[in-house]
């Protein structure tokens, strides 16, 4: 099921819209990408931090709070550079990102962030895990192309209190 834009602007003029265009989203990349567990996260780079805005498993990575962005090679980049991230064994992830034992322990071993990226800077990011070697660039390739909606919701989000607002339905 490819991304359909124009389904993509029928949600977003809706009511609810961040929610819907990121349900749409999810169902996507469910059926295009597959993966284990996805996140979501929003970006305040002026103050460099980010914060936890949609999880499907909220137990592991709870939505919440702002937290300091590391300048570190996913910085470089996806935040400074406005490219996606992606890894395919757990040793690449275990050099970016400080959980990388609960990544492992959740039993993922792969990851990809794709970036919503808005007059030139990330606004937010997709996370999403999967088994060891998913990410190929054939499935990167074909995660890439929902990057409009991915953008789209982001926008959407930051019309509301971004202080608050999160993916999950009221």
């Amino acid at each position: 099921m490819p991304c359909d834009t124009e389904k993509v602007f029928r949600l977003a003029a809706a009511p609810d819209a961040a929610r819907r265009v990121f349900a749409y989203l999810l169902d996507g990349l469910n059926e295009d990408v597959g993966k284990g567990l996805t996140t979501a996260s929003v970006y305040d780079l002026p103050r460099m931090r980010s914060r936890r805005v949609f999880s499907e498993d909220v137990e592991a990575y709870e939505p919440g709070g702002f937290k300091p962005l590391e300048k570190n090679r996913y910085f470089d980049t996806v935040i400074a550079g406005n490219r996606h991230f992606s890894t395919t064994s757990i040793d690449e992830i275990a050099e970016v990102f400080f959980d990388w034992e609960k990544i492992r322990d959740l039993g993922f071993e792969s990851n990809m962030n794709l970036p919503a990226i808005a007059d030139g800077r990330v606004i937010g990011t997709v996370n999403m895990l999967g088994k060891r070697g998913h990410f190929t660039p054939e499935t990167v390739a074909r995660a890439l192309a929902w990057q409009p909606a991915v953008t789209m919701a982001f926008l959407l989000l930051h019309l509301e209190d971004i202080e608050t607002a999160t993916f999950h339905p009221a």
